[in-house]
This record gives structure tokens, C-alpha cells and sequence, in this order.
């Protein structure tokens, strides 16, 4: 007995509904929820970002401009100025020279970027000395201070970015 009742419930159409039932409200949020859900999947594999731009090959060197001396450690991040998530990063060799990648992307997306340089090793005047070189200019450390903008081209290549900035 307790068995037919039950399938009887689950069987209910619409005029044997108890009225203010709320089954096909949810069915619908839950159907809603799940199409929403494969949208934003679909643009996730589509590309959408920066994996789905063109990436191209960016490098070249940094030196002082005081005496024209490499500058001999440190990271560079490039961010697009276009699309700010998308950063690019690498390292300044000891000859000054250095190449970006984004991600696992050898380069970056095309177009306008501003450049940092950090260098984690600062020396306290009178109290620390270090063989490393120059230091760059702490406004070199940050993007909103930073005044140092490169574009990258499908011609810029790994050689053409020659970065001149005071210490």
C-alpha cells in the first residue's frame, strides 16, 4: 500500500498538484543554473583570455642610463595595458638582457605594456654593501608609478626591447 502511494506522488501532472507548489519553480532554477553553468564553460574552452591571443616573442636588455652599465639581476613583468590580467615575466640576466613568457607561453600578447623591474635585494645605505650593480629606482617597481612603456609587434622579436632607466 505504501508503495503505490508513493508512486502515485511522484506521478502528480499539474492538476493534481497541491496548489502553491513550488516544484516547477526549482525545476526551473535548476535548469537555468545548469545552462548558465555550460555557457560559461564553453567561453572558458573557446579561448576566451588571454590563451586564445596571439602571443609574440618579446626580449632585449636593460641598462642605466647614468653610464650606460647592464643591469645585472632582477625580474621584469610586462602588463598589457589593453587587458591588465594578462602579465607577462622573466629574468634580467647578468648581461642585462632577458625574454618574457606568459603563463607557459613563450612572449606576449601584442600591443602596449608597462614595465617593471624588480629587484629584491636593497642595500641600507652605510650598512649593507652588495657586488651586484645598480639598483633601479624604486618607481620602477610598480606599475602605477612606473613610466616605462614598451609595444609588443610581431616584428619586436627577443632583441628589440632596449629599456634605459636611472638608478
Amino acid at each position: 500500500m505504501l508503495r503505490s502511494n508513493k508512486r502515485r506522488h511522484l506521478n502528480m501532472n499539474a492538476a493534481s498538484r497541491p496548489p502553491g507548489s513550488t516544484w516547477p519553480r526549482r525545476r526551473r532554477f535548476v535548469l537555468g543554473s545548469f545552462a548558465t553553468l555550460c555557457c560559461a564553460v564553453f567561453l572558458c574552452m573557446a579561448g576566451c583570455g588571454e590563451q586564445g591571443r596571439p602571443h609574440f616573442p618579446a626580449g632585449g636588455s636593460v641598462s642605466f642610463q647614468r653610464d650606460n652599465t647592464p643591469a645585472t639581476f632582477g625580474d621584469i613583468e610586462f602588463r598589457s595595458e589593453e587587458e591588465p590580467i594578462v602579465v607577462a615575466r622573466g629574468k634580467i640576466q647578468r648581461d642585462g638582457t632577458f625574454t618574457v613568457s606568459a603563463g607557459s607561453q613563450q612572449g606576449t600578447v601584442a600591443g602596449w605594456h608597462t614595465v617593471v623591474i624588480l629587484q629584491p635585494v636593497r642595500a641600507l645605505p652605510g650598512v649593507m654593501k652588495h657586488s651586484h650593480g645598480h639598483e633601479a629606482s624604486r618607481k620602477y617597481s610598480d606599475h602605477r608609478s612606473t613610466d616605462l612603456r614598451v609595444e609588443v609587434t610581431a616584428d619586436t622579436g627577443i632583441h628589440g626591447i632596449n629599456l634605459v632607466i636611472e638608478d
